[in-house]
């Protein structure tokens, strides 16, 4: 008969496992960020009063993701080309909440790293897991674009399907920012055609709604 199985010793074994499972996930889908300065607050509010105000915290930080080869944190140096940034570089990146104590919980402490830059715009990205649509569809892979005018900070809350994930990247210029602008002084609630990596263009959904933000130091000392 073989012997009995060590009941402890196996539930290390297991728990070494389940372990080492979660901290190569972890890696592979999350990042840490170093913050490099202290950060801008800015309090955000409707261009037509029918969404809540939303308040963004935006300061210059470095991505790290977990290398799980050299089983340690690294920079990131293989981001986005449209900004010329090395390693020890720092780039802008943004927080934004309607609830302005998220600021201080890990569970929503999810960065919007920047996509697009110009002398005139930033537009942040990030993939967002709620169904932002209006109608009583099946939820679907959604993402928010943050686009913010550098001059007067008016800031355009882009919903849409463009996920980075599913290879479904928008090609940002001034003229496409200045085109959605225009169309967000309409109803908010409309479709855009997207192209899809099977090379099929499909007409989907999209919000737009303008905000207008101003720099504020009142958020931080209420957070």
């Amino acid at each position: 008969m073989s012997k009995p199985i060590n009941l402890l010793k196996l539930s290390w074994i297991i728990f070494s496992v389940v372990s080492v499972g979660f901290l190569i996930s972890f890696g592979v889908t999350s990042y840490e960020s170093r913050v490099v300065d202290e950060p801008n607050w800015m309090l955000c509010e409707a261009d037509k009063g029918l969404k809540k105000p939303q308040y963004i915290k935006f300061h210059n930080t470095k991505k790290v993701i977990y290398n799980i080869y050299q089983q340690r944190w690294v920079e990131d140096i293989t981001s986005i080309n449209v900004i010329k940034s090395r390693a020890e570089e720092a780039r802008p990146t943004i927080e934004i909440h309607e609830d302005k104590t998220r600021f201080t919980k890990t569970i929503y402490k999810k960065k919007q790293f920047l996509i697009y830059v110009s002398d005139k715009y930033y537009v942040f990205y990030k993939k967002i897991d709620d169904n932002f649509f209006w109608s009583s569809e099946i939820s679907k892979a959604t993402a928010q674009h943050i686009i913010i005018k550098r001059d007067d900070l008016t800031m355009l809350d882009y919903k849409n399907e463009w996920v980075k994930a599913l290879r479904r990247n928008k090609k940002y210029t001034d003229g496409v920012i200045d085109k959605l602008f225009k169309e967000a002084d309409g109803y908010s609630k409309s479709y855009e055609d997207i192209l899809f990596s099977n090379g099929k263009t499909v007409k989907t959904q999209r919000l737009l709604d303008v905000f207008q933000c101003k720099e504020t130091a009142a958020v931080k000392a209420k957070i």
